[in-house]
């Protein structure tokens, strides 16, 4: 084979790429056109969970937890504080850490969110029996470690 021509064999619908983007993307489209009427992003839903959850307290690591670069975050984080849902506080001991926390009003407002990405998320893995749901569980994981990405700490709770 001549080093400069392409492989012909590959095909793109071979790709497990594509069908993984294309699986997220599908699944992240319809997550936002139920976040959509509280006026909420799958990446800003995505930055309150990890916070609701205790993940994050910081936006470094918000930034770790959600795959998102730190200055991304800080936007987000301005959207989401004149919007009453999230504050930020720098820490009485060393005033360059930020300490960043839900309002009430996020975890009223999680609540709600929370149930639609249940639900949403259940659609998606219905067709799947709970052998082979565990099993893409555990191979996404390995797929991810293999990338540089250790998730296995962040994949908290599996159903």
């Amino acid at each position: 084979m001549d080093i400069n021509m392409p492989d012909k064999d590959f095909h793109l619908h071979n790709s497990f790429a594509f069908w993984i983007g294309r699986l997220a993307q599908q699944m992240q489209e319809q997550f936002n056109r139920d976040l959509k009427e509280h006026d909420i992003s799958w990446h800003q839903w995505a930055l309150l969970n990890v916070m609701l959850h205790g993940v994050a307290k910081t936006p470094a690591q918000a930034a770790d937890a959600i795959g998102a670069d730190r200055s991304t975050v800080t936007r987000m984080l301005d959207r989401l504080e004149k919007r009453g849902l999230t504050t930020r506080e720098h820490d009485g001991l060393d005033r360059r850490v930020v300490k960043i926390a839900l309002t009430k009003d996020a975890m009223a407002l999680m609540t709600q969110l929370n149930q639609l990405a249940q639900a949403h998320q259940t659609q998606f893995l219905s067709e799947l029996p709970s052998t082979e749901y565990r099993s893409l569980r555990g191979s996404l994981v390995k797929m991810l470690r293999a990338g540089g990405v250790d998730a296995t700490n962040l994949w908290q709770r599996v159903n």
